[in-house]
């Protein structure tokens, strides 16, 4: 899933709008821009988003572009 699809998901199936949709999509661009390995973006993505939403780790996973 790239990063688009990924944001999409996510408030497609959380409770995210407005400042909290735009800070982010901005982890998520920040993300993809400075990691390009899958396995360090998802690493990045864990330490970032791990219990602000409740994503599960399969999701994360799911979400290295």
């Amino acid at each position: 899933m790239n990063r688009n699809e990924f944001f999409e998901y996510i408030l497609d199936n959380y409770l995210i709008n407005g400042d909290a949709a735009r800070m982010l999509d901005n982890i998520l661009k920040f993300v993809e821009n400075n990691y390009p390995d899958e396995n360090d973006q998802y690493r990045v993505l864990c330490e970032l988003l791990d219990g602000t939403i409740g994503l599960s780790d399969r999701e994360i996973r799911k979400a290295a572009f």
